[in-house]
């Protein structure tokens, strides 16, 4: 229960910066924008309803300034009445602009949502089992939910008001330079300072974002974990150290979130800091200008609107460059997930492999998870079609390896697996997995039906077919005597269901797609006697006229197989039936004498096996 996960903490985060040296801001910026190719028409649109919006918005200093040197100082009511008509008018027009713009923001930036997300998603279903194997579930649902929304607050909503932001500084430039020159130059001086500053803080700001990145992925996944493990918590009554760990992540989240409050906390006034010096330059010399008749007070007035509008502008624009490195380092987390090697690929030629018979053959198979230490080690074994051919041996001897091959969640590092001839990289995967079914010891159930996870394993399956395979697997009993019967909710990964249940609607589940091959990994290890029973009686029908490989510790469920095949360290030390391995007086002898040394007398055992 995530004991000992500090190690693989580390080696995520070394990845995570490692990819973060190597991609550039540039490269996933142009990345992100690739999203937005697809709604050209609504981007035109929005850009157009943004400008309105941004120089609408520009002009009620203008109007004010008329109104003061036009209309007030020479008494003209009638002047005046028109200008406040024209203003309401023009508030009304900003209205419309901003609801148009605002309703595209949100439409494209939930859309953008959908896209990255579906990516990801699609990605995920194609990784290889290798990628799993050292993730936290946590940390990828993170980058799925809280990443990607992240990214697409700055790419809609931020990239939009950063837009509108220039816009209104650019026009507001203008605007002042027409207005008075010489007011205008003392204005600017103020900016390369905010520029400067804007560079070298974004950068320690940047810094930060990506550790709140990080540590949240943390809690995540320590949430999804307990959640998933609160049985096992809660029997070994580890609850108190399962806190502690998730206090260690979520102290590190807090401490992280604090550090980028304490970095934001000093932007923002001291943005506001050049604007107040911007502000103060202006008051006096232009206060001096109206005092000595060389500016009226229309102008100043004016001038001193557009000055404040034009640090808020400023300071929108250096919130947005926060938020994009914060969006930076989400993005990054992102694009590491779809940049991930699909280490097991179809060829370009790939082809489709026919209805199959199911001749299944290791040539020189060596495997190995890390380099360097071989799991599976020259492998040769030919399996006859409808042929049921057992794998025993001890724990980690690299059975399950054999499987993993076979049904090409991995690749060998040297040698070949075919089925009827055709080589499994030669071939298209669904061709492949669609022809095959496997039955696991851990029974994984989908949050549904009783119906909908046996027809999980062939989606067209009718009422009918899916009571008779229940039947068959001996699990019709029990579902009918559900208030719901086949519409009885299983909960999530089938927690309403005892073990021993979920295992045979898995089988059942294997059973309707009706494969050439199919494949028992230690289906009965964890179950009741009773159970075990029902699925023995259910095996008879089941392996019958298909090729099966039953993989198990038991070693009562296998002595009917037509071939045992005892594997030991990654090789295969003895082949034959039942019998021949115990008169061979080898592993074999020795793991059944093992089991059976309470029930029989080691000289009973030739009789069993004549028997």
């Amino acid at each position: 229960m995530g004991m000992g996960g500090g190690g693989h903490f580390h080696r995520l985060m070394s990845e995570e910066e490692e990819y973060s040296r190597r991609i550039s801001d540039t490269v996933l910026i142009k990345r992100l924008m690739k999203y937005t190719l697809n709604f050209k028409g609504k981007i035109v649109v929005l850009l157009a309803t943004l400008i309105a919006a941004t120089g609408l918005n520009l002009l009620p200093p203008v109007l004010f300034t008329i109104a003061v040197d036009r209309y007030i100082s020479a008494f003209d009511l009638q002047g005046l009445s028109l200008l406040s008509i024209a203003f309401i008018g023009l508030i009304f027009s900003i209205f419309l602009a901003q609801y148009f713009q605002n309703y595209l923001i949100e439409w494209l930036g939930h859309r953008m949502e959908y896209e990255i997300r579906m990516n990801m998603f699609r990605h995920l279903q194609r990784l290889s089992i290798g990628y799993y194997s050292d993730k936290e579930v946590g940390s990828i649902v993170s980058r799925v939910t809280n990443d990607v929304e992240k990214i697409t607050e700055l790419i809609s909503s931020g990239v939009t008001t950063a837009l509108a932001d220039i816009i209104t500084l650019a026009g507001i430039i203008v605007i002042m330079l027409l207005m008075n020159l010489w007011l205008s130059i003392i204005t600017f001086t103020v900016i390369p300072m905010v520029v400067a500053f804007m560079y070298f803080w974004g950068r320690r700001v940047r810094k930060v974002y990506r550790e709140t990145r990080k540590t949240i992925a943390s809690v995540s996944a320590r949430i999804e974990e307990s959640v998933s493990g609160i049985k096992e918590i809660q029997a070994f009554s580890k609850e108190r150290e399962t806190q502690k760990e998730f206090q260690k992540a979520n102290v590190s989240n807090m401490q992280a979130n604090i550090e980028a409050g304490r970095v934001m906390s000093a932007f923002w006034p001291a943005v506001g800091i050049f604007g107040a010096i911007g502000n103060s330059l202006v008051l006096w010399f232009g206060g001096s200008a109206v005092m000595s008749g060389t500016l009226t007070i229309g102008i100043l007035f004016g001038f001193m609107a557009y000055i404040n509008r034009f640090f808020m502008p400023i300071q929108d624009l250096s919130m947005f460059w926060n938020s994009v490195q914060s969006a930076m380092a989400a993005a990054e987390r992102v694009f590491l997930l779809l940049d991930s090697k699909i280490e097991v690929k179809e060829k370009t030629d790939a082809v489709t492999l026919p209805p199959i018979k199911g001749a299944i053959s290791y040539e020189n198979v060596t495997f190995s998870y890390e380099q360097g230490q071989p799991v599976l080690k020259e492998i040769n074994l030919m399996i006859e079609p409808k042929k049921t051919v057992a794998l025993v041996g001890p724990t980690g001897a690299g059975k399950t390896t054999m499987i993993n091959l076979l049904y090409r969640f991995y690749d060998p590092d040297s040698g070949r697996i075919t089925i009827d001839g055709y080589d499994l990289r030669d071939v298209k995967l669904e061709s492949l997995r669609s022809q095959m079914a496997i039955v696991l010891q851990d029974p994984f159930l989908f949050t549904g039906s009783v119906k909908m996870n046996i027809k999980y394993g062939r989606l067209d399956a009718t009422d009918d077919e899916i009571i008779a395979v229940a039947k068959a697997v001996g699990a019709h009993d029990f579902i009918a005597s559900f208030p719901k019967g086949y519409e009885t909710e299983v909960g999530e990964r089938g927690s309403r269901l005892s073990l021993g249940q979920r295992q045979l609607i898995t089988l059942a589940r294997a059973l309707i797609a009706d494969p050439k091959i199919l494949i028992m990994d230690e289906a009965t290890s964890s179950i009741d006697a009773y159970t075990e029973l029902i699925i023995k009686q259910a095996l008879e029908k089941i392996l019958k006229n298909r090729t099966s490989i039953v993989i198990a510790h038991r070693l009562s469920t296998v002595m009917n197989a037509d071939l045992i095949v005892v594997i030991d360290e990654g090789r295969i030390v003895e082949k034959g039936t039942h019998k021949e391995l115990l008169e061979s007086g080898g592993l074999y002898r020795r793991l059944y004498e093992t089991q059976f040394k309470d029930t029989m007398k080691v000289e009973d055992l030739y009789a069993e096996a004549d028997h």
